[in-house]
């Protein structure tokens, strides 16, 4: 008899705890749950603390992996708008430079050819990571354009000192750097009558890879740089129409670099911007150096899944 009271004893110290718990949680469940009343049940529910932990981990995981899905389908959507007839553009642009070429204008035959070459590397579906070569060859191309529309008022030059010409092969992600060489065009040099000049610096530390875009043209003040800098920070995703309204003022292409970069690669990394007005702006880029094409595909897979 008194085997049976001491087991019932224990029954009723471990169930009481289990029933005052699963009482908690429903109503949690409908009042809202917060730290401050997860420290009031603490003394008697001596689980719920870790078990709070756990659900905010749970959630901030979901969190990024509702944010990578978000990115995906509207880089997926973004591709099937530009990719209206692709075969159609690219053959026109042929004939075009075809006929440049029987005229005998090589100018124009190199711009077609430059434009053919931007776009197809633009809307090409190969996947979102690319050797640091091919992004920056992309940038010739976006820039040979620029010079022929603005009539040769940018120069582009790239600093890659020969010790570190491995970072060519390295894997970064697509269309990183052009839409930031967009950005230092109409927002920084698009006033600039002539020496307008973009400058491309590849830095490699042990862990990083460093690309900062900088630009010598009008600058930015402190309080629209602190903007702009929350702005990439934030872990709002812009889309739709509040997209484009952002594009017409300060461009959506940084905070969305910034953001694909740290799903792809982690918090560490990411963009920064400094600038002084009156004098230019430094885009800085940072992700893992020697980024390696296995370890890149594993990566890209995971977060398409996810």
């Amino acid at each position: 008899m008194l085997q049976l009271g001491i087991l019932l004893y224990g029954l009723f110290i471990i169930v009481r705890p289990l029933r005052r718990m699963a009482e908690l949680l429903e109503e949690l469940e409908e009042s809202g749950c917060s730290e401050e009343r997860i420290r009031g049940e603490e003394e008697r529910l001596p689980f719920i603390k870790q078990i709070y932990s756990l659900m905010n981990q749970y959630a901030a995981a979901r969190t990024v992996k509702n944010s990578a899905q978000i990115l995906n389908k509207q880089t997926e959507l973004t591709a099937l708008q530009s990719q209206i007839n692709p075969h159609f553009l690219y053959n026109t642009l042929e004939s075009i430079r075809g006929q440049a070429l029987v005229d005998d204008n090589l100018e124009i035959a190199q711009m077609v050819e430059a434009l053919s070459s931007f776009f197809r590397y633009s809307i090409s579906r190969k996947g979102n990571l690319v050797t640091l070569r091919d992004e920056l060859a992309n940038i010739e191309n976006y820039m040979m354009i620029q010079r022929y529309r603005f009539n040769n008022r940018f120069s582009l030059e790239v600093i890659l000192d020969e010790e570190d010409e491995a970072a060519y092969d390295f894997l970064i992600p697509r269309l990183i750097i052009q839409p930031v060489v967009e950005n230092a065009i109409f927002h920084g040099l698009e006033e600039k009558l002539e020496g307008g000049k973009v400058t491309i610096e590849v830095i490699v530390t042990d862990q990083n890879l460093i690309l900062t875009i900088s630009d010598n043209g009008k600058g930015m003040n402190g309080e629209k740089l602190k903007e702009l800098n929350a702005r990439i920070q934030s872990d709002e995703v812009i889309l739709d129409e509040e997209a484009k309204e952002a594009q017409r003022n300060t461009g959506i292409a940084l905070p969305n670099i910034h953001k694909r970069i740290r799903l792809l690669f982690g918090e560490t990394y990411g963009v920064n911007i400094y600038s002084t007005q009156g004098q230019g702006t430094d885009v800085e880029i940072t992700i893992p150096a020697n980024y390696k094409q296995e370890r890149g595909l594993e990566d890209e897979k995971r977060v398409i899944e996810n």
